[in-house]
């Protein structure tokens, strides 16, 4: 099944500043409103959601549920009908998008690690003109790797790659059991899964550590001149360089809020 990356979304915690530091500090251009709780830097809906959450708390039998949906990553399918049908067949829970919310039907649902995904149906328009950057790929973190995996290929239609590692890979392992990559071209971009690694950081004289959380990660014309805007406003920098992918320069940081964050550069 075709799929595509078409937004990711991430908890912000002040709006202004979270907008600034994704916007000016990495780049990615001007952030609109679309409410008072949330902002948007892309064109058509595709790109980076900035929300901020209403601190609501809900009791669903022995379950409390706070205001998880603020961070999550979209998925754009062929044919959101088979997926909620798949999902059906595998008896797993998913909850439609509230009337207006997108231009497109959409559901969230779970994956098996408890990532909150929403699946929109493909909308069939024709791509507009390639942005200044993109989302090259979307981490998550899985601790039952192949468990996640397969609900992506079987459920979603997703297939796993082969993971192109760098010529001196930092040390990290690309077992399939503790990294895969589901992709549609040869580049590691679309969905990396990872199984957490508390020691990834300390073993490669990191700041940050990738592996833990979940992190987007967006491509760039030049990263050393994202890490020169960061650094000149006093945010801390892992310059990783060119040591997980082949042919990609990455560096990691933290935004106002917290999330981790990957820039990488084609290099």
């Amino acid at each position: 099944m075709t799929w595509s990356i078409h937004h990711v979304s991430l908890v912000a915690h002040d709006l202004d500043v979270a907008a600034h530091f994704f916007g000016t500090l990495i780049g990615l251009g001007e952030a609109r409103a679309p409410d008072g709780q949330s902002r948007f830097i892309g064109a058509a809906g595709r790109g980076l959601r900035l929300h901020r959450p209403a601190p609501a708390l809900a009791r669903s039998g022995a379950a409390l549920l706070g205001p998880v949906g603020g961070r999550y990553v979209a998925l754009e399918v062929a044919s959101l009908a088979e997926v909620m049908a798949k999902l059906d067949q595998a008896g797993l829970a998913y909850a439609p998008a509230l009337p207006g919310e997108f231009a497109q039907p959409a559901i969230y649902t779970l994956d098996p690690a408890l990532n909150l995904l929403l699946l929109l149906q493909a909308d069939g328009a024709a791509p507009s003109a390639p942005p200044a950057w993109h989302i090259h790929h979307v981490n998550l973190q899985a601790q039952k790797l192949r468990e996640a995996v397969a609900f992506y290929t079987d459920i979603i239609g997703m297939a796993e790659g082969r993971w192109r590692a760098a010529t001196q890979r930092g040390d990290f392992s690309i077992d399939p059991v503790e990294l895969a990559v589901l992709t549609k071209a040869d580049d590691n971009s679309g969905l990396h899964i990872i199984r957490p690694d508390a020691g990834f950081a300390y073993r490669n004289r990191f700041a940050h550590n990738p592996s833990i959380g979940g992190h987007p990660a967006f491509c760039v014309p030049d990263v050393l001149a994202v890490k020169a805007r960061l650094e000149a406003a006093g945010v801390p920098v892992t310059d990783a360089g060119v040591y997980a992918m082949a042919g990609m320069h990455q560096i990691y940081v933290l935004d106002p809020s917290a999330n981790m964050i990957e820039v990488n550069q084609n290099v």
